[in-house]
C-alpha cells in the first residue's frame, strides 16, 4: 500500500518558474488549489490581468488530498445549521452548494473535460441505532428548508436503518479536472508562478503582496485562496478556524458491489464512502475517522479503523493507497468568504466539504468584484466573530494543546531505523531527527514559527504537524501551510553528534 493521495497520479505535467521580479498585475490570487484556480477561470471574461502564486506546486495542496464529492448533504448540518444560525441562513448555504454543484457540471460540459465526472445518489445513514434520532432531525430540517430527498434502504452491509437519499449529488478525478483548468488558464494568458510564498499584504488603494523571496507584487485586487489567509492587518483567523485531520484509503480492487453513490453517517468520527475511477477500475474510497487536530491520534491508528470497516462490513481485504488531509472548519459552521478590505477578498475554511463551496464561492467572489454585491455577502462574511461555545471551548483547548506538545521525553542516545523519526529536547530546544529509507538524516528545530507549540511527527505523510493551529512543515522544515510564514530551522548532524547513533 502507498502512503499518498490516489490522485497523485495526474500531477500537472508542467513546472512553472518562481516569482524572482517585482511585477504588477491588475488580480492576484494567492493559491493554486480550487479555491484559486475556480476564481481565475471565473474572471477570464473581465479582460484583467491575472497572476496566480502558490508556496507549493499548483493543486498539491489540500486539493490533492480531497475525496472529490460533489454536494450539498454535508452529513448531520442543516439541523444544526437551522438551530445556530436559522432558516433562511441554513437555505442559503443549501443553495450555495447547489449552485457550486450545477457550476461543476457546466464547465465540465462546456470544456469538454474528461475527468470522470458523474452524477450520483447521496445518502446520509446511520451506522448505529444511536443515530437514527439524527436522522430524522435532519429529515426535519430537509422538510422545512425545501430541500428534496427521500427516505430509502441502501446495502444492509453499510447500514440496517432507513437512509436520506439525495438525489444530484456528483464526484469526479479533481486532478485531471483541474489540469484542464490549468491548461485553459496558460492558454488565456493568466500567470502562474510555483513555490512562491506570501509573507505580508498589506496597501491602502492598490494592494501589495510581499515574497519570501521579498519581491513584491502590486495588483488592483486580491483573493486570497491558500490554506490559512495571509493579511497583515487582519490576523486574527486562528482564533475561529479549527484544523480538522481526516483519512482516505483506496481498495486495491473492485469487486465491492454496492450502489456507485456517495456515503456518509451523521457522526463524527464518521465513515464516508465513494467510488473512484481508476486504471480502468471502479474502486471503493473509505474516508473519514476525522478528527479535531488537538487530539494526539496517530494517523495509522485511524487508518487501520477505516480498513476495519472495509473487511467488516464490505469484505475488502487489500488497499492500493492511504492518505492524511487536513481541512480547517470554523467554530459556526460556515466557511469564510468575501471582502476583508475593499480591494482584498479571502475564500477559505470550509468545514471539510471543498468542491462545490470553493466553486460557488468563485462564483461569489467574481460577484463581489463586478457588481460590488452578492446574495450571500452577510452569510459568509470573513471578518465576522461569532463568539460562541465552540470558539471558547477551541481557544481554550489551544492552551492545554501548546503546553502538552512542549512536553518530550528526555533521550541520551538515539537509535533511528530507515523511514522514521523521533523528537528529543536539547538545550531546551525541541529537536526532530527524520532518516530516510537512504539513510540520510534531516533536524530541523520543531518549534512552530506561528505561537512556539511544539510540533509532532506525522508518520503517514512524513510531516511535523502543529497541533494548534494548524501549521505544517516537511520532514526537512520547508512550510507546507498554515499560519506559520517562515520554514524551519535546520540543524547540523554535528550538532547532534552526542546524541546519535
Amino acid at each position: 500500500m502507498e502512503n499518498k493521495s490516489i490522485w497523485d497520479a495526474d500531477l500537472y505535467p508542467v513546472s512553472f518558474s518562481t516569482l524572482k521580479e517585482n511585477i504588477t498585475t491588475d488580480i492576484l490570487i494567492i493559491g493554486a488549489g480550487i479555491s484559486g484556480l475556480s476564481c481565475a477561470y471565473e474572471l477570464l471574461d473581465q479582460g484583467a490581468a491575472i497572476t496566480i502564486v502558490d508556496q507549493n506546486a499548483v493543486y498539491q495542496g489540500t486539493t490533492l488530498r480531497t475525496t472529490a464529492k460533489i454536494t450539498w448533504q454535508h452529513g448531520y448540518i442543516y439541523h444544526d445549521l437551522i438551530r445556530k444560525r436559522g432558516w433562511d441562513k441554513a437555505r442559503l448555504y443549501y443553495e450555495f452548494n447547489q449552485s457550486g454543484i450545477n457550476r461543476i457540471a457546466e464547465i465540465v460540459s462546456r470544456e469538454n473535460i474528461a475527468c470522470d465526472f458523474r452524477t450520483v445518489n447521496g445518502y446520509l445513514f446511520a451506522l448505529a441505532d444511536k443515530e437514527r434520532e439524527n436522522i430524522e432531525r435532519e429529515a426535519a430540517a430537509y422538510d422545512k428548508l425545501d430541500i428534496p430527498y427521500r427516505r430509502a434502504r441502501i446495502d444492509p452491509r453499510i447500514s440496517a436503518y432507513e437512509a436520506l437519499q439525495a438525489a444530484g449529488q456528483a464526484n469526479f478525478n479533481i486532478t485531471k479536472y483541474l489540469r484542464r483548468i490549468v491548461d485553459i488558464l496558460v492558454a488565456r494568458g493568466v500567470a502562474i508562478y510555483e513555490n512562491t510564498r506570501i509573507v505580508d499584504l498589506h496597501g491602502n488603494g492598490e494592494a501589495i503582496a510581499v515574497t519570501a523571496g521579498n519581491k513584491r507584487i502590486r495588483a488592483k485586487n486580491v483573493i486570497v485562496c491558500n490554506h490559512y489567509p495571509v493579511y497583515k492587518k487582519f490576523n486574527f483567523f486562528f482564533t475561529k478556524m479549527i484544523p480538522y485531520y481526516s483519512y482516505s484509503v483506496v481498495a486495491a480492487s473492485s469487486v465491492v458491489e454496492i450502489e456507485d453513490a456517495n456515503y456518509i453517517n451523521t457522526v463524527s468520527p464518521s465513515i464516508a464512502l465513494r467510488f473512484i475511477t481508476h486504471a480502468g477500475q471502479r474502486k471503493l474510497n473509505i474516508s473519514g475517522a476525522s478528527h479535531e487536530a488537538y487530539k494526539f491520534k496517530q494517523p495509522l491508528t485511524e487508518i487501520s479503523l477505516l480498513k476495519k470497516f472495509g473487511k467488516e462490513n464490505l469484505g475488502v481485504a487489500d488497499y492500493q493507497y492511504a492518505w492524511f488531509a487536513q481541512d480547517y472548519a470554523t467554530t459556526d459552521l460556515l466557511p469564510l468568504i468575501g471582502r476583508i478590505k475593499d480591494n482584498i477578498f479571502v475564500a477559505t475554511s470550509y468545514n471539510k466539504w471543498g468542491m462545490a463551496i470553493a466553486t460557488a464561492g468563485a462564483m461569489m467572489i467574481k460577484d463581489l468584484l463586478t457588481k460590488n454585491a452578492s446574495g450571500y455577502t452577510a452569510l459568509f462574511n470573513p471578518t465576522r466573530m461569532a463568539i460562541n461555545c465552540k470558539f471558547l471551548g477551541y481557544n481554550l483547548k489551544v492552551v492545554g494543546t501548546l503546553l502538552k506538545t512542549r512536553s518530550i521525553p528526555k533521550r541520551k542516545v538515539v537509535k533511528l531505523k530507515p523511514d522514521s523519526a523521533v523528537i528529543l529536547k536539547k538545550q531546551g530546544k525541541r529537536i526532530g531527527i527524520y532518516k530516510d529509507p537512504e539513510h540520510k538524516l534531516y533536524i530541523v528545530d520543531i518549534t512552530c514559527p506561528h505561537m512556539r507549540c511544539g510540533l509532532r511527527f506525522n508518520k503517514l505523510a512524513r510531516t511535523y504537524d502543529c497541533k494548534c493551529h494548524g501549521s505544517r512543515f516537511t520532514y526537512d522544515g520547508k512550510l507546507i501551510d498554515g499560519p506559520a510564514l517562515k520554514d524551519l530551522r535546520r540543524i547540523a548532524t554535528s550538532e547532534l553528534h552526542d546524541y546519535l547513533e
